[in-house]
């Protein structure tokens, strides 16, 4: 958050009158509530952040309540140019103007203008300065109900009240006799009472009643809290800024801000519970396979008591009672005599063999007529095999067939 420190006549002057650096007042915190830094120095010097809000001093401001024109939004402008004509110092062409946040048409509300052109340089400055403003808000604006500060502004002690009427602004200076300058009777019926350290002893004497110590820093930040956004009509940022914008605003104030911090809390504790959740999950699952793991284990060594190592299970079950099935004479699945029976079936007598080549891993067969077999004869011969666990590759006139992985023989 920046407030430019602002010279007798509203610029950033030296005490001759020749033009300085600009300088800033800036306050630094994460959640807009809770000050993390502050301090006084040119562009170059401020802070690195995200969100750069523009705090527009209280005397570049002046508020005016209308009631909103019911115009669409493309002539709203020209019409809350006819609408305080007459109560503006300058011309409506020099001046910005901005809308309270919400104003629906025909609904009374605020208006805050400001002069154009100074606005427009602090922006550049800023944005030439790699520090461009997301947002710009009043340092001050209208209130519910009404309370007083007291502030240094142009180098001079000023007492502003705002309240449900607006802004009035009076000079703290004391009268020509010394004493306490005199308030206005808003001032001294003003409920909350906040002064700057600088002229605290003044507004007490003046208000004749106690006031709290606020710093501009102090100010600053409660300057972003109002809701007010004066980036409006030709300032006014794109969609997806405004949404970028919002979005940022909303995940600084999730991660820093005391009003989120049960959120905060109930979000983590969530995020912990969960994280257990899964982790116990996974651990009942893995329990699940190792004891799925010890079972099978377990029936291969009881059927066969002769293997005392086991490596993979399931593979070496198929292996020993393969193995008992040819001690007892009796032809595997995959082996020569199962597979002439099923060549047999799906060849349907248009494919004849004229050699035989048999070992326990392969299979070779050579097709005598090989030259006149149908293309979709042959492919429906080898899908065939595939489907009785047997894999082909044909090279004419050789058929080279192995039982699948699932049915490989030892």
């Amino acid at each position: 958050m920046v407030l430019p420190v602002l010279g007798a006549e509203g610029a950033a002057t030296g005490p001759s009158g020749t033009e300085r650096a600009q300088e800033w007042q800036w306050a630094q915190s994460r959640d807009g509530q809770t000050l993390l830094a502050h301090g006084c120095d040119v562009t170059a010097l401020l802070p690195g952040d995200d969100q750069v809000v523009l705090v527009l001093p209280v005397l570049t401001t002046s508020w005016h309540r209308v009631t909103l024109p019911k115009v669409n939004a493309a002539r709203l402008r020209q019409a809350l140019d006819g609408l305080l004509e007459d109560r503006l110092l300058a011309d409506p062409a020099q001046l910005h103007l901005a809308l309270q946040h919400g104003l629906s048409p025909g609904q009374p509300g605020w208006v805050c203008a400001s002069a154009r052109a100074p606005l427009r340089h602090w922006l550049a400055m800023l944005q030439d300065g790699g520090r461009p403003a997301s947002r710009i808000v009043p340092e001050l604006c209208p209130q519910p109900q009404a309370g007083s500060q007291a502030l240094v502004c142009a180098d001079q002690p000023w007492l502003v009240v705002a309240g449900p009427q607006g802004l009035l602004t009076t000079p703290l200076l004391p009268r020509a006799d010394g004493s306490p300058a005199v308030p206005s009777p808003a001032a001294s019926a003003a409920g909350q009472r906040l002064a700057e350290p600088a002229c605290a002893a003044a507004a007490e004497a003046a208000l004749n009643a106690p006031v709290a110590l606020q710093t501009t820093a102090q100010r600053l930040l409660a300057a972003t809290q109002t809701g007010w956004n004066l980036a409006q009509f030709d300032l006014r940022l794109s969609a997806g800024a405004r949404r970028g914008q919002r979005l940022g605003q909303w995940l600084q104030a999730m991660a820093f801000a005391p009003a989120w911090r049960a959120t905060r809390w109930g979000l983590g504790a969530l995020l912990v519970s969960g994280l257990l959740g899964l982790n116990g999950l996974a651990w009942q699952e893995r329990q699940l396979q190792q004891a799925q793991r010890q079972q099978v284990q377990q029936l291969l060594t009881q059927t066969f008591p002769q293997v005392t190592l086991v490596l993979d299970a399931p593979l070496q079950m198929q292996r020993e009672v393969d193995r008992l099935r040819r001690s007892a004479g009796e032809p595997g699945p995959h082996e020569l005599e199962p597979f002439l029976v099923i060549f047999s079936t799906l060849s349907q007598d248009q494919i004849e063999l004229s050699a035989i080549e048999y070992t326990s891993t392969n299979l070779q067969v050579t097709l005598a007529n090989a030259s006149d077999i149908p293309a979709p004869a042959l492919q429906a011969l080898r899908d065939g095999l595939q489907r009785q666990g047997w894999r082909s590759q044909y090279t004419a006139p050789v058929l080279s067939v192995q039982p699948s992985p699932r049915g490989a023989q030892p």
